[in-house]
């Protein structure tokens, strides 16, 4: 590994020799000095310069490290150089009021004091840069690893293939957290409560840094302004946190807490959690209580019986954590028992008065169930989802050979034989309720039923290790529900509404015609 005979890596070094692997795995783009100018300028840096400027000059003193060189040899910035140059703009801030110059007779002299006694000298600038540019080059190192984390995105950079960036970020993660395992935690940590003051110093709104982590890259990114500055100091802060906790088994303080302390609980009352950063799915909903923003579920799912219920629950274990509510009509729609037609359409209706996807699964073998579906179609009512099942949801996501498989593993999991039910003959067999009626008959555990909790969680299982159909090889229709009722978070309500409808006949998704 590379250091002095101090024991202070030499980070620069480090970088020299990885930088072959990190251009290609690197997640922000180096930027030119115009680029870089304008980077700083738009989050409240009051860097001076257009083309060349602050940047250029602080390089070539040697306060300000550069991150690579373009084909000409002009400096490339990293990002994350924008904490040193705001360190080094702020250590030459005049601090003087603006009132001051009111006082035109005297000001020359005041200020030529003020450069005299407080101003910090080339060298001391020097001197206090060299400690900003390692902290920012071991987060420069680090970014590869963690940014995925906090923006929810990756990106390959050249002609890399998913494989080859996957293997190239495993072998360069190796190098990686070795260095993070040789470096002084406890000095460590020091430059991370040093990141957050700082950051809290440029802006200290801490929970609505809080709210804007917790929200979509694409939002943060857009950001100007001084809050955008502390965003990204606060995000490079995370960066070495996470490495850190990871390789070291630490737990550091999260990047909006910097002036003032938090009583005991008071963090968990306010955002759901001492540490809302280390599950955003669970934080997100509280963050956005907290801001009077949202409440509720995003998405309410509307299921036929215990199988597909007990399915679903199988997969999304915590369904409230991702904002899914399933209602379980217990396959009393076709027989409007208890109502169940109208509670479907008082139902779909609050869905829309509070601007709530909708799912609704149902079987097409029951003509009760297309009809009441048909309805709630063509009243509008319905935002969001359909999964009309034909026959049913077992046929329609396995085939009969997957089905008998699946029970006769089911014996098997309870000490029976599953020769029987595999050996049996299923010919006629075609939907749900014949299938069970015939495994009941042939399983030597003779069970009197077969839907339910424990039907639905092996169905849910197999599907999970086969994805696919064994037929057709399509994908199975269960997990695009999934996947339908997983994306509600990130769909946009109006535009979906606005855009989209249903063909009552198919209950396929299809565009409004324009108006």
């Amino acid at each position: 590994m590379v250091g002095d005979d101090s024991g202070i890596f030499d980070f620069r070094q480090y970088h020299g020799d990885l930088f072959d692997e990190l251009e290609h795995i690197q997640q922000n783009n180096l930027m030119n000095e115009s680029e870089f100018i304008k980077f700083a300028s738009d989050r409240g840096i009051p860097v001076s310069g257009v083309i060349n400027g602050d940047p250029g000059d602080f390089n070539e003193r040697g306060w300000l490290t550069n991150d690579g060189s373009s084909t000409e040899g002009a400096p490339l910035f990293h990002p994350f150089r924008l904490y040193t140059i705001h360190r080094i703009l702020e250590l030459c801030r005049l601090n003087i009021s603006a009132s001051a110059s009111l006082k035109r007779q005297t000001f020359p002299r005041f200020l030529e004091n003020v450069v005299k006694d407080f101003m910090p000298t080339d060298n001391k600038i020097g001197v206090a840069s060299v400690e900003w540019n390692r902290i920012t080059d071991l987060a420069v190192l680090l970014e590869p690893l963690y940014w995925p984390d906090i923006t929810r995105r990756y990106t390959r950079s050249g002609p890399l293939s998913e494989l080859e960036y996957e293997v190239r970020l495993q072998n360069y993660r190796q190098k990686a957290l070795l260095l993070v395992e040789q470096l002084d935690a406890k000095e460590w940590q020091k430059h991370h409560e040093r990141l957050r003051l700082d950051s809290a110093s440029i802006d200290d709104n801490h929970s609505l840094y809080l709210l804007l982590r917790v929200s979509h890259w694409s939002s943060r990114e857009k950001l100007k302004g001084r809050i955008a500055a502390a965003l990204w100091i606060r995000h490079m802060a995370e960066v070495l946190r996470l490495a850190f906790e990871n390789i070291h088994k630490l737990s550091w303080p999260e990047e909006d807490c910097a002036f003032g302390q938090w009583m005991e609980g008071g963090r968990t009352v306010a955002y759901g959690s001492e540490r809302p950063l280390d599950d955003v799915l669970h934080s997100r909903p509280r963050l956005a209580f907290y801001f009077g923003l949202s409440t509720g579920s995003a998405i309410r799912w509307y299921v036929e019986g215990d199988t597909e219920y007990h399915a679903i629950l199988s997969v999304i274990t915590d369904p409230a954590k991702s904002g899914v509510e399933i209602v379980n009509l217990r396959g009393n729609l076709a027989t409007n028992r208890d109502n169940i037609a109208l509670k479907l359409r008082d139902g779909l209706i609050e869905d829309c008065s509070l601007r709530r996807f909708s799912i609704i699964s149902f079987d097409t073998d029951v003509a009760e169930n297309v009809k009441a579906i048909r309805l709630q179609v063509e009243q509008g009512n319905v935002v969001g989802y359909i999964a009309a099942h034909d026959p049913d949801f077992e046929f329609a996501n396995f085939t009969l050979n997957e089905l008998v498989e699946i029970a006769a593993r089911i014996d098997e999991g309870n000490d029976f034989s599953g020769a029987s039910v595999r050996e049996a003959n299923w010919d006629g067999v075609s939907c749900g309720s014949d299938f069970e009626r015939r495994y009941c008959d042939v399983s030597v555990r003779k069970p009197r039923s077969l839907k339910g909790k424990n039907w639905g969680a092996a169905l849910a299982e197999y599907a999970g290790n086969h994805p696919k159909r064994e037929d057709n090889k399509s994908e199975r229709p269960f997990w695009r529900e999934i996947r339908a009722a997983l994306q509600s978070r990130t769909s946009h309500y109006d535009m979906q509404k606005k855009e989209y409808g249903f063909d009552p006949n198919t209950f396929e998704a299809v565009r409004h015609a324009p108006k």
